[in-house]
């Protein structure tokens, strides 16, 4: 029995050495500056300990915000309102920098596509499925309600609803049934639009035409019920723990 004994301190022992060495080596971390990514080595223990502390940050920061919410639709709404309170947009002349989402979150600044990808992982983290749509400079943040695949504009502010008052799903978009809502689910028209979009627009009429040549050509909601969510846009669905797993066991098994 102490024979027994003996062998399996020792075993533990070997174990626990060889884990250190293995958290002692050196790792990679990327940067993007000015969307020009770079490497830089940092020990895997630095890594794992960063990684989890981000972790942390997303839960209690959406737990949080939505800590009085009822619905799947608060949840969307009373996060999207934090994001756009508390993120501004960059300004010219200043730096993007993106390492990971929640540097969007320390910075308290962001580009269209740092707000739809830090929106879409608070989603995630809130229980909400949701993942980012790139298409020639426009982002969007898709988000799964009530079974279906429904739309916002994070960046503007915006959340589109059909004509019962609900999220439209995007069937209804590319159907037109939708209008254009604030996060306080105000209406927005021909007379308060200039306020949500400045000068980027002449007339209301080219802001519909706008959502309505994004609409046509986002995937349809089979097509993205098709796709594995690792393959969908953004990083929501890596940045927790077991998100991060199931990532890399994919990735090994389809290299």
């Amino acid at each position: 029995m102490f024979i027994k004994k003996n062998k399996l301190s020792l075993l533990l022992i070997f174990l626990f050495i060889c884990i250190l060495f293995g958290l002692n080596k050196t790792s990679t971390q990327r940067i993007g500056i000015d969307y020009m990514v770079s490497e830089y080595e940092i020990p895997l223990y630095l890594k794992l300990y960063n990684f989890y502390g981000r972790h942390l940050n997303y839960k209690f920061i959406v737990n949080n915000i939505t800590k009085n919410n009822d619905s799947d639709i608060e949840k969307v709404l009373d996060i999207s309102k934090w994001l756009s309170d508390n993120i501004k947009k960059i300004p010219k002349g200043v730096e993007v920098i993106d390492s990971h989402p929640l540097t969007i979150l320390d910075r308290r600044l962001g580009t269209k596509d740092q707000f739809a990808d830090l929106l879409s992982v608070m989603l995630v983290y809130s229980g909400i499925n949701s993942f980012y749509w790139l298409n020639n400079g426009n982002v969007l943040t898709v988000f799964m309600l009530n079974g279906s695949w429904s739309i916002i504009d994070p960046y503007y502010g915006i959340i589109f609803l059909n004509k019962r008052g609900q999220a439209a799903s995007i069937q209804e978009l590319k159907n037109e049934d939708w209008g254009l809502f604030t996060f306080e689910l105000q209406s927005i028209d021909v007379k308060n639009f200039k306020s949500i979009f400045y000068n980027n627009f002449d007339d209301f009429k080219q802001v519909k035409e706008n959502y309505m040549n994004l609409f046509s050509q986002i995937p349809t909601q089979e097509m993205i019920n098709m796709t594995n969510s690792f393959e969908l846009g953004g990083r929501s669905f890596t940045q927790s723990p077991l998100g991060r797993l199931k990532f890399i066991f994919r990735s090994l098994l389809y290299e």
